[in-house]
Parts: C-alpha cells; sequence; structure tokens
C-alpha cells in the first residue's frame, strides 16, 4: 500500500453545509495571510483569499485573529491536506469551544527517509536544541512543550514536561501526538522502503508533527528545517512529505458527530 498519494496542485471543495465548508489545501500556498491587512495576490491567492472569492462570508466570521476570518486552524506552506472553515458565527463559535475542550481531531499521514521501525537513534537527526529522545522505540505518543529556535524563530524545539516553566512557549498543557500507526511501504511502490506514519492529535502547535518526529530521528521526507531528505524515487512537485488526511467533530447545529477524510488517488 502506497500511503502517501500523489498531491493535486489546486484548491477544492470537499463538502460543505450552510455551516461550514471542508477544503483541502494543496502545497505551496499559505493558509491566511501571515498578517493582518496582508491580503493574498491575485494570481497566488491564500487558501482563505479563494475560499472567500468563491463563498464571501469568511471573512466576515470573528475568530482567534480577526484577519482569518472562519479559518478553524491553519496547514503550514509546504503542507497539504484538509481544512475547516466556519460559514456562520454560530458554527465558528461552536467549533472554537470543541477545539479547546479537545473535541476537534486531526489525523495526518507522514512519510520517513528512516529505514526499520525497531529501534530509535537519537543521531539520525543531527540538528542542534533537541533534548534526548528517551524511547528505543517508536511509541504510541510524543510529547512535550514547544519553544522557538533559529534565525527570525522560524522553527521550534521540543522541550521536556519538567523544564516547561523555564523555557516553554505555552504554559498549559503539553501537547501530544499520538502515533496511530507505523508502515513500511511495500515494494513497488514509487518510495520503496519509507516510513509511512499515521499520526492524531487533538491540539496543536506551529510545527508540532514536523519537531515531533524530528526529535524522534524520523524527520519528515522534504522538510529541510527539520533535516529531512528529499527522496530518491519520487517526483515530488514541492512541499513536504505532510498530509492533513482526516478530521472530526461534532456538527455544530444538530450536533451529530462529523469526519472527513481525503479520498484514496
Amino acid at each position: 500500500m502506497y500511503c502517501h498519494q500523489a498531491h493535486r496542485t489546486e484548491p477544492y471543495v470537499l463538502s460543505e453545509t450552510k455551516h461550514y465548508a471542508v477544503v483541502y489545501k494543496p502545497p505551496l500556498i499559505h493558509s491566511v495571510p501571515l498578517k493582518k491587512d496582508e491580503r493574498g495576490p491575485a494570481d497566488v491567492p491564500t487558501l482563505l483569499d479563494w475560499y472567500e472569492r468563491i463563498e464571501g462570508r469568511a471573512l466576515k466570521i470573528s475568530g482567534r485573529k480577526d484577519w482569518e476570518g472562519g479559518l478553524l486552524h491553519r496547514l503550514d506552506y509546504e503542507t497539504e491536506g484538509l481544512v475547516l472553515i466556519a460559514k456562520t458565527q454560530q458554527a465558528m463559535d461552536a467549533l472554537l469551544v470543541q477545539q479547546e475542550q479537545g473535541l476537534f481531531i486531526k489525523e495526518y499521514r507522514a512519510l520517513s527517509a528512516g529505514f526499520g521501525v525497531s529501534c530509535l537513534n537519537a543521531a539520525d537527526n543531527p540538528l542542534p536544541g533537541f533534548p534526548p529522545f528517551l524511547q528505543k522505540t517508536v511509541p504510541d505518543t510524543i510529547q512535550s512543550y514547544f519553544r522557538p529556535w533559529g534565525p527570525g524563530r522560524k522553527a521550534v524545539r521540543p522541550v521536556i514536561i519538567k523544564k516547561a516553566h523555564e523555557t516553554a512557549s505555552d504554559q498549559g498543557k503539553p501537547y501530544v501526538t499520538e502515533v496511530l500507526k507505523t508502515e513500511i511501504l511495500e515494494e513497488g511502490t514509487p518510495l520503496k522502503d519509507i516510513l509511512c506514519f499515521t499520526l492524531r492529535i487533538k491540539r496543536g502547535f506551529r510545527h508540532q508533527i514536523r519537531c515531533h518526529l524530528a526529535w524522534m530521528g524520523k524527520p519528515i521526507l522534504n522538510d529541510a528545517l527539520y533535516g529531512g531528505a528529499a527522496p530518491e524515487n519520487s517526483n515530488s512537485r514541492g512541499g513536504i512529505a505532510l498530509r492533513a488526511t482526516a478530521f472530526s467533530f461534532y456538527d455544530p447545529e444538530g450536533g451529530e458527530k462529523r469526519e472527513y477524510r481525503l479520498p484514496a488517488d
């Protein structure tokens, strides 16, 4: 099974109701403008700009930041996958509460060039600033706080719990990445013997999955910021090998549990 399908290059709406839209973000576009009053150019819109031109209501919604409109969560510029956009204030308010309560659950798949799953070696990732990763096998969960790192604070580094009060950016609960499945891609696939991780988070921090996998010594393919190598036998068109494949939440109007998942190519 080749679990990381070829990505598309244009956004599209996977599903929508009168209260929200499930939208696919391709790699190499921003989810939202990086700063207030900074709209994307007409030829290279952000995902929010693109959807606003279709729907016309997304920017009228009030969320965590006033220029992010109805966008519930970001994906990194290099990352592809599903994003949820609220179309009504009622939906936005209800979904923000679910996020705070850990009821908005996101699933990802990531590819790593690290061969073998039986043991981990911190030397697989020589980048500075990482505390020792004490587990010797792939754990069920990876958890930490985070701190900014490097020139322009473009990256982050994990902070172990006992030192969180000294250096962490967040003083609440640690951020947890659940490792649901680890597979070695089968022979005959474009990326033979590459590791495929299926991951889940209930509460996210910037670069959380990218940093956690690098900390474990299994950085994501194409992720130069965290030491990920480029795959040798791929036809990659840009972006890192990280895909937001699914999420679930409770319908903001009727309360039913909803799950959306990218279709297999």
